[in-house]
């Protein structure tokens, strides 16, 4: 998509200004602070899936999908650091290779799928956020079920790696990679 920078841009720039209102700062439990640069952070890490649109086809199609994922990402850096003087620590900058290991996962499974057509686009997306959010989930179910932690879980997650102040990038790195190897390396289809 030609605008799919701006619409991360713009995507963030509305969270960061709504979260900014008092009366959405303390329903959330957020200061204009580390806090609000951090939901910002997430919000960023969790939207990736969502708000990456990449082109179905062929190889050069891909090759446009790695420069609009390449420009999302800058575009969301630049609004998570635009947001970082209200921040005490310099979460922003520390972030970066997460956020940089969470688009190249994203864009990769959504890139290998966008080379044969919209519904593997859908069901990467649909697997992206599941894998995601699952195992959040799962370590909710394990504490509150079984006393125990599911923290394991936590390079599958970069929301979770986050929290755990214990970033793991090498999990979304490789899958990005192989994913868009795979999206290059693949034969364009020829048509009936």
């Amino acid at each position: 998509m030609r605008f799919n920078a701006l619409l991360v841009a713009c995507t963030l720039l509305a969270l960061g200004g709504v979260m900014a209102m008092p009366s959405v700062r303390e329903t959330v439990g957020t200061a204009l602070d580390d806090s609000w640069q951090l939901a910002l952070i997430h919000a960023e890490l969790a939207l990736a899936p969502l708000l990456f649109l990449p082109l179905v086809g062929g190889r050069k199609q891909t090759f446009t999908n790695l420069v609009s994922l390449a420009s999302s990402w800058a575009a969301g850096t630049a609004v998570v650091l635009m947001f970082g003087f209200a921040s005490m620590r310099e979460a922003g900058w520390d972030t970066r290779a997460l956020s940089a290991c969470t688009w190249l996962a994203v864009g990769g499974v959504l890139a290998f799928g966008a080379r044969r057509d919209e519904w593997w686009v859908t069901r990467g997306r649909v697997l992206l956020i599941a894998l995601f959010g699952l195992p959040v989930l799962w370590h909710y179910f394990l504490l509150e079920y079984a006393g125990a932690s599911g923290i394991h879980f936590r390079p599958l997650s970069p929301n979770w790696s986050l929290v755990a102040e214990d970033i793991v990038l090498w999990p979304l790195a490789l899958v990005g990679a192989i994913c868009w190897i795979g999206a290059f390396a693949l034969p364009d289809r020829r048509e009936p």
